[in-house]
């Protein structure tokens, strides 16, 4: 079971002047400052809207208990660079970190970054954001609250099904 307790280390007129998520404790891989990060990166790429954003779909817990259960050491080390640099990158930027930042400030940032990203670059650091958007959204769509019609498919792969299999899949409507 996934759980993370967050609550404001910020006052609450910075708080809501910054309209951020603070998470206190550390997650099961990111440090609470990390997770509170990756939350807000994921709320900026995926807004809610009329439709559930990343928040809803708890893309950056999710995140943080695949980096300990799926990602391979070089991903972990790439996602955690990226968040350093991310950080003094938006220092460096605007003489602030990343989290003191308004939050209209916070999306022009992100927006040249991901701008920037898509260009044919081989920078590290944008690679590493191109791949951090990826498990965002992979996390995010494939979620119920993003995905309504989402059905589990219980059981492993078998490879090629006979037509018989096929149409007792369809049948149970899994497909």
């Amino acid at each position: 079971m996934l759980y993370v307790v967050s609550t404001a280390v910020l006052p609450t007129e910075l708080k809501n002047t910054l309209k951020l998520t603070i998470f206190k404790s550390d997650a099961s891989f990111f440090n609470a400052e990390q997770m509170t990060l990756v939350h807000d990166i994921a709320d900026i790429i995926i807004p809610t809207t009329s439709t559930p954003g990343a928040s809803d779909s708890h893309s950056a817990q999710v995140l943080d208990e695949l980096m300990v259960s799926w990602a391979s050491k070089s991903t972990q080390q790439q996602i955690t660079s990226f968040l350093a640099q991310l950080n003094e990158k938006a220092h460096s930027i605007s003489g602030q970190e990343y989290l003191l930042m308004p939050r209209e400030n916070r999306l022009a940032f992100l927006t040249e970054i991901d701008r920037d990203a898509f260009k044919k670059t081989t920078s590290p650091f944008l690679v590493a954001y191109k791949r951090f958007k990826e498990l965002i959204f992979h996390i995010h769509y494939t979620s119920k609250e993003a995905n309504t019609n989402f059905i589990l498919v219980p059981g492993g792969y078998k490879g090629n099904l006979n037509w018989d299999e096929l149409q007792a899949i369809h049948k149970r409507q899994y497909l």
